[in-house]
């Protein structure tokens, strides 16, 4: 089948997580993405590795976020090299950066330059703060947005210190908004034959994502308190959180406190589903009541027991239980995909399925540079050419 996105051509100079998981994402789609990375070393996060350790010499985070892409190596310093990524520009739909602001300009490579080679290109920058204010110049990572934009500060019980969530959220997050916005602006294209530039950053998308507990706190609602016991969230009354058993953990989301109370025989907790006032105040005493109860059995006793009153419950699984999980292999969302050098490597599939226009994995995670000789002989470089702007460290 063909792809959605067959015939859209990216030119990817993003780094880390933001830039190339949204860029993975629409060559899932069927773009074709070419990914400028630095001459013999590639983007910064080949070298990141997980626990010390490598797959078959690749960072496995670089191998999670860089399938069906091609490699391009370029020395962006060099004027030849402006010279290359003009001439791909002529030819492609998106610009994909995520350096700090005024870098792609001071290379010959903004949006105002890249627009008057092709007025229908969509730029998409991509920052931690945006283009304006007081941190334009601030580095922009993940743990830094998690603490600067509330996440960290939120999560958790009151008696630890803000807890980071464990995994590249703010990036995450980001990454989707990058992908969305490229996407809106390629179908506004659609009716004005124009492209435009797109701005997206993590502290705006991590403020997004807190906007029911931003709306909350900005019109004068009382000022939050962690819960001491655990619950999950610092708004949100008991039962919302995770509960020991007595073989691991279940989470009971928001929950009739009636019902709870009958399953666990603690039958005064049905006088709090009339007074969320009061179920809010006493959140964690609600919540030790139900530990004491739910530690009497193990989780897959609960779950089946609270399943026939409809609880909203789940339990606790770390990676060994949830990849292992028959809905994850009924739905196939991990794919294996053979990769040079590794063999066969399994990686999570586009989290979006399409009945005319499926997603597809057609190519792995590039090696740096791999695809210098095919990106250029399309650009009409022979074989001389390419070899002596080897010589001259351009590629």
């Amino acid at each position: 089948m063909m792809e959605a996105l067959t015939g859209i051509r990216i030119l990817d100079f993003s780094q880390m997580m933001m830039g190339p998981w949204a860029t993975q994402l629409l060559g899932d789609l069927g773009a074709d993405v070419i990914k400028v990375e630095r001459p013999r070393v590639g983007e910064w996060e080949r070298s990141l590795a997980a626990m010390g350790q490598f797959i078959g010499g690749d960072s496995p985070f670089f191998l999670a976020m860089n399938r069906n892409k091609r490699s391009l190596t370029l020395d962006l310093k060099h004027a030849e090299s402006r010279q290359i990524v003009e001439s791909l520009v002529k030819k492609a739909d998106v610009v994909v950066e995520n350096f700090r602001p005024g870098v792609m300009d001071r290379l010959g490579l903004g949006y105002e330059q890249l627009s008057k080679l092709n007025s229908g290109l969509i730029y998409c920058s991509a920052t931690g703060y945006g283009s304006k204010g007081p941190y334009v110049k601030r580095p922009g990572q993940d743990l830094l947005i998690q603490a600067l934009s509330g996440l960290a500060a939120n999560t958790g019980p009151a008696n630890v210190p803000p807890t980071p969530i464990a995994t590249s959220i703010c990036d995450a997050m980001a990454s989707m908004m990058v992908a969305c916005g490229v996407l809106a602006a390629l179908q506004a294209r659609t009716h004005t034959g124009r492209g435009q530039k797109v701005e997206v950053d993590l502290l705006s998308t991590a403020l997004a994502a807190q906007c029911q507990e931003a709306v909350v706190h900005l019109n004068g609602l009382p000022r939050w308190q962690r819960s001491a016991s655990g619950i999950a969230q610092p708004w949100i009354g008991a039962p919302y959180g995770i509960y020991p058993t007595s073989d691991g953990y279940i989470a009971l989301a928001m929950n009739s406190l009636r019902v709870l109370g009958e399953l666990t025989e603690l039958p005064e907790l049905a006088t709090y589903d009339q007074d969320p006032a009061a179920a809010f105040r006493d959140r964690d005493a609600i919540k030790r009541k139900l530990e004491q109860r739910l530690v009497k059995r193990t989780t897959a006793e609960w779950i089946e027991f609270m399943a026939e009153r409809d609880v909203w419950c789940a339990p606790v699984k770390d990676f060994e239980g949830i990849f292992s999980d028959p809905q994850v292999a009924a739905a196939e969302i991990v794919e294996s995909v053979q990769h040079p050098g590794i063999g066969p490597l399994k990686v999570i599939r586009t989290p979006i399925t399409m009945s005319e226009t499926p997603a597809s994995i057609r190519r792995p995670s590039p090696k740096v540079g791999e695809h210098n000789h095919e990106i250029l002989r399309d650009l009409g470089y022979d074989d001389t050419r390419i070899a002596r702007l080897e010589e001259q460290g351009v590629l």
